[in-house]
């Protein structure tokens, strides 16, 4: 099924809105992917037309890439539902969502040195038989 490109904003429309076709394109997230973050309730605000197709505003996108970003750092569906939850409370929960944000850092920061870790163990064994192998 093939959706229509991008609408124009109407008047007073400040942004324009693309159909999940093409935010998957412009994002590299799968329209599957894409489709399972709106069913979870990761987009509260997300407009569908009659038809029920979705269109995405630039907020929209900015908001799937959040939403990735955390699901690749490893917090759960329950904890993006949460955090989505308190952002549609504004100012209030500024700090709470902060404190979610660098814990998510904190993890990530350290996944990237065990990863560095490891490939830097990889590279040495690729290096010791690569000589063994020129040796031999």
């Amino acid at each position: 099924m093939s959706e229509t490109p991008a609408r124009k904003p109407s008047l007073g429309e400040t942004s324009p809105e693309y159909p999940i076709s093409e935010v998957s394109e412009m994002t590299g997230i799968s329209a599957f992917t894409i489709r399972y973050y709106d069913k979870c309730g990761f987009f509260p605000e997300l407009r569908r037309d009659k038809n029920k197709v979705r269109w995405f505003s630039n907020r929209d996108i900015d908001a799937l890439h959040l939403v990735d970003a955390l699901r690749k750092s490893g917090l759960s569906i329950e904890g993006i539902q949460y955090y989505v939850r308190l952002s549609l409370k504004g100012d209030s929960s500024r700090a709470e969502r902060m404190a979610i944000l660098e814990a998510r850092e904190t993890v990530l920061e350290y996944q990237r040195e065990e990863l560095e870790e490891s490939l830097k163990t990889l590279r040495n064994e690729f290096g010791c038989l690569k000589n063994e192998n020129a040796n031999s």
